[in-house]
């Protein structure tokens, strides 16, 4: 099967790229847009004329699309650039990809709810709080509607031990390891997805012929600050650093959900 991954220098993306570079059965194209990968190629994918030209070139049987603008609190200050890179760009490379008649794969986030009664089935109707959920579910609504073969994720909070300040963990450690006090809201409640498993089970899905809208997200359903207080006892640093504290005391742009959290049926 030959994969096109479109932000594969990213988190998601780059765990993706590392697993399906090693599989002897599978090909593999990545693609990075400011953060260069050796091996990967350059592509700016809201440029349509590029897109269709590397889709025709390369003709995956899959399209992955974890490429997107996911700081939240940027897209609320500035939501016609968030919907440039989390609506226009996304749904105008579905088309391209359905042109080719390639599976597209794109991921979203579980920031599609409220937070007011998690954690979240499939079928449940969205709601966001803010710019960047409403963004995803408006690439979700034209990608389903639109592109015949589609598979949404919805993961939650992504975590890896990577060492990339793009990482939560890693912006964790650095903080903890410099002496800091790391604030850590107790009111935030979901179910932290690790990369590897995420990736793991999204491949799993590609293959079964998953379409639709699928929930992959961790067993734990944890706050913020009990996530953090994990990081900090794992990689042997004193709990004392954390410091609880409340969402509406950190003043961010954008929403949260509160009692968040996806509930997965498949494996």
């Amino acid at each position: 099967m030959r994969h096109l991954i479109i932000g594969a220098s990213g988190q998601v993306g780059g765990h993706l790229w590392r697993r399906l570079r090693h599989q002897a059965t599978e090909e593999v194209m990545g693609t990075y847009f400011s953060h260069p990968e050796e091996g990967q190629r350059a592509l700016d994918f809201t440029d349509g004329v590029a897109v269709r030209q590397l889709l025709e070139r390369y003709q995956p049987d899959v399209l992955w699309m974890p490429a997107a603008m996911p700081d939240v609190d940027r897209c609320e200050k500035d939501p016609a650039l968030s919907y440039r890179l989390n609506v226009e760009a996304p749904c105008q490379v579905g088309e391209l990809a359905r042109d080719i008649q390639a599976k597209v794969v794109f991921f979203s986030t579980d920031y599609v709810f409220d937070g007011t009664a998690g954690p979240y089935k499939e079928t449940d109707d969205p709601n966001p709080l803010q710019v960047y959920g409403r963004h995803k579910v408006q690439t979700e609504t034209f990608l389903l509607q639109h592109v015949p073969s589609t598979l949404i994720i919805r993961p939650a909070w992504v975590y890896s031990n990577d060492p990339n300040p793009r990482n939560f963990v890693f912006r964790i450690v650095e903080q903890l390891k410099s002496g800091n006090i790391v604030n850590a809201a107790v009111d935030q409640i979901n179910t932290p997805t690790d990369s590897d498993d995420l990736v793991q089970r999204a491949l799993t899905a590609v293959h079964r012929g998953d379409e639709g809208i699928r929930h992959i997200v961790g067993p734990k359903r944890l706050s913020r600050y009990d996530l953090t207080i994990s990081i900090a006892r794992e990689h042997g640093y004193a709990e004392s650093l954390v410091k609880p504290i409340t969402t509406t005391s950190l003043n961010l742009a954008a929403k949260r959900p509160l009692d968040g959290g996806l509930v997965t049926i498949f494996p």
